[in-house]
């Protein structure tokens, strides 16, 4: 049984159900994307908002999904304001749709490939070549597996492609939990890259669905301006479903005076899992292990800070 989703700040350091979250800026998730392409192997990361932490409470598979990713970064501004009313140090709001633009930018000077998976017929490809124009980077679209109704899919044509491909970052667009499901199942074929979940974003890149201009979204306001656009189908994730999550904030915020007060200075808790885990750090050097404590981030900022720019 999955124990009811709380999040805590120990430390500075906010986890949401004992997974740690992501520390930084969007700078330092594109520096610690890049230890994890160096290191090899196949990585993912997932942008959590209101919609899948409630999502943890009660699916299993998205529960294991979440715990096995290498980074787990703040999406939802209603998240982002309860980890930092608990306490949480340098926690940003970083979403699909910024990494998507942000890891195209970095891409060209980098020399990263990266594949774009998901949306409606063509929506791929439009994405990838209006990035392209304005990054000058090695983007490709590769066509996305055809779901049934019962969630299976040829996943074959989608690995291939892939594999041929071999890229080093992954834009995973089917929407939560299903990209993060889809990246497990099948993570024994897929080919070694860092797989980012990122749902709309790939909408968003095309310009078939038009974002929330900075203003709204700085003032939490992104959520109306989505429900504005499809009513229809977003109506029962943000009118229904999504005020439960202020059953999850009370009681972490309960939790947070219960054990100390908020503002982050309540007792160590050892078990959480990390923002990116200490089986996953190993030779990844300074700049990975800065996702795993507050040390080697200072150590990242101090390097960063003395690179020649």
């Amino acid at each position: 049984m999955i124990p009811r989703t709380t999040l805590t700040v120990t430390n500075g350091r906010c986890t949401v159900a004992g997974h740690e979250l992501f520390a930084g800026t969007m700078d330092d998730a594109v520096v610690a994307i890049d230890a994890l392409r160096r290191r090899g192997g196949l990585h993912l990361v997932v942008t959590l908002n209101v919609d899948q932490i409630l999502t943890l409470e009660r699916d299993p598979q998205a529960n294991e999904a979440t715990a096995r990713a290498s980074i787990r970064t703040i999406d939802g501004a209603p998240v982002l304001a309860v980890a930092k009313l608990l306490g949480a140090r340098n926690v940003h709001r970083i979403t699909g749709a910024d990494l998507i633009e942000a890891v195209s930018q970095s891409a060209a000077g980098r020399g990263w490939r990266v594949a774009v998976v998901g949306g409606a017929p063509g929506v791929a490809e439009h994405a990838v070549a209006r990035l392209s124009a304005r990054s000058g980077a090695d983007l490709h679209a590769v066509a996305a597996p055809l779901f049934d109704d019962r969630g299976h899919d040829p996943a074959d044509a989608t690995i291939r492609a892939l594999t041929s491909l071999a890229p080093d970052v992954v834009f995973v667009c089917f929407g939560a939990p299903k990209q993060e499901l889809w990246v497990a199942q099948w993570r024994d074929r897929l080919p070694p890259a860092v797989y980012i979940g990122a749902g709309a974003a790939v909408d968003f890149a095309a310009g078939t669905r038009l974002r929330a201009p900075r203003v709204v979204q700085r003032i939490g306001g992104e959520w109306l301006w989505r429900l504005a656009q499809e009513p229809r189908r977003l109506v029962w994730r943000y009118l229904v479903r999504g005020p439960r999550f202020v059953l999850i904030a009370a009681r972490s915020i309960a939790q947070g005076l219960q054990r100390g007060g908020v503002g982050g200075r309540s007792r160590e808790e050892p078990h959480a899992r990390r923002g990116l885990s200490d089986d996953r750090q190993g030779e990844a050097g300074p700049r990975a292990s800065s996702i795993a404590g507050h040390e080697a981030h200072r150590g990242v900022r101090d390097a960063e800070a003395s690179r020649p720019r």
